[in-house]
């Protein structure tokens, strides 16, 4: 089975109801993912002549902060089959294959939102570590006096400059950006969004939060995003989302990266005790892990990284699962070998082993969560199947000192 080039044709039709059946789409949003499906890179599975699934990725910039230049990103952005072409082999197929095109495109890591804990691992993704959604009432929040300026609601309409706005972002570890079509079409799906963005004196937008939905007179309100680069701006958005307290009472919002909104809340674990768990209304913080990552060219992944700990150098015998999905036609078929790392101020990683260093055996998965900071090396072996001497993880816990990443940008 291979995954077949979308054509708009020839396609377009199954694959709006394919994401109909998904719940992704509603009547009268066809448009807008026509833009999407257009853009990217786009494989179908047929059967009968008929596409039942739909594969899309798109390239992005990732930030690892070790790396002075941000690295090309495969963003798998949809993976989606019909209910008539299930259990069939399209999912899996069609993701490895996105990713073997990526990785000809010169993509070195690729990312994806799951599902469900394990599929994707199938083909070499890793969790990501945890997100957490922040339930709060606004009222409560404790900065006091007023936003610097008073922030101009923005309509869907000015999504270039909300866009422009948002890649230059105070970015953080293991954060992307993705094309502008992604801002576009995520505020054209859904009418009622609206952004509210502060302006400079020049008249350039600085800081910006974007509201996805507001239920009823009194909430639930979900912000989608917020974008901000200091202290100030950041203190700017929460002071005018505090101004609605009088009429809002429950707002969420992605806690971001480094920072505790709880410790800027007045009685949080009361509130979250008086609150109603009724139609998403109580107060609190859910934390899961949705997103996954996984390197696709582990020399480039590796190479150029500076490290602050002291150097630390080990063979790696690296299996990839993603083979099993690929035939002999794909250039890339993973990154399975045996290298030799050196993680420095100047790190390397070359393919073949030096005698004399000690040994680490892992799947790609595991390393992945390795080189981006999610888990530790000393605690890998409590989760992930790993070979290594305990003395190597221990020193790879003092040499890359990683802080937790973070996409920062739901696709």
């Amino acid at each position: 089975m291979r995954g077949i080039l979308y054509n708009k044709e020839l396609h377009f039709e199954n694959c709006v109801t394919i994401w109909k059946d998904a719940g992704w789409l509603e009547k009268g949003q066809e448009k807008v993912v026509e833009h999407l499906f257009n853009s990217g890179d786009a494989l179908v599975g047929e059967n009968n002549g008929e596409a039942v699934a739909l594969a899309v990725s798109h390239t992005g910039t990732f930030n690892h902060i070790s790396h002075s230049e941000k690295l090309p990103f495969c963003a798998v952005t949809a993976i989606t089959v019909a209910f008539h072409g299930r259990k069939k082999g399209f999912a899996g197929t069609l993701t490895a294959e996105l990713l073997a095109r990526g990785a000809d495109r010169g993509e070195v890591v690729a990312g994806l939102g799951m599902f469900e804990q394990g599929f994707y691992d199938k083909v070499g993704f890793g969790n990501y570590p945890y997100m957490r959604v922040v339930y709060f009432r606004p009222s409560e929040i404790l900065i006091s006096g007023s936003p610097l300026k008073l922030p101009r609601r923005l309509s869907n309409s000015d999504w270039e400059i909300i866009h422009k706005n948002r890649c230059e972002r105070l970015r953080c570890h293991g954060s992307v950006n993705l094309p502008p079509l992604f801002t576009r079409t995520e505020m054209e799906l859904n009418k009622k969004s609206f952004t509210m963005g502060f302006f400079s004196e020049e008249g350039s937008l600085t800081h910006h939060y974007v509201v996805s939905s507001v239920k009823g007179e009194h909430g639930p309100m979900r912000i989608a995003w917020a974008v901000f680069n200091t202290p100030e701006q950041f203190k700017d958005i929460l002071l005018s989302i505090k101004s609605f307290g009088d009429q809002i009472d429950l707002v969420s919002i992605h806690e971001p990266s480094g920072i505790q909104i709880q410790s800027l809340l007045a009685k949080p674990m009361s509130s979250n005790r008086q609150s109603s768990d009724s139609s998403g209304s109580k107060v609190g913080i859910r934390t899961a892990s949705w997103t996954q990552c996984r390197i696709l060219d582990l020399v480039k992944c590796t190479n150029g990284m500076t490290v602050p700990g002291k150097p630390c150098s080990f063979n790696l015998i690296l299996t990839d699962p993603v083979e099993n999905y690929l035939d002999s036609s794909f250039n890339w078929r993973g990154c399975a070998g045996e290298y030799t790392v050196r993680f420095s101020d100047s790190s390397t990683a070359e393919r073949g082993c030096t005698e004399g260093l000690p040994v680490m055996k892992c799947s790609v998965n595991t390393f992945t969560r390795l080189w981006n900071g999610t888990s530790s090396a000393s605690m890998l072996p409590y989760t992930d199947e790993i070979e290594a001497p305990t003395d190597l993880l221990r020193e790879l816990d003092d040499t890359l000192r990683l802080p937790e990443p973070s996409y920062d940008w739901d696709f």
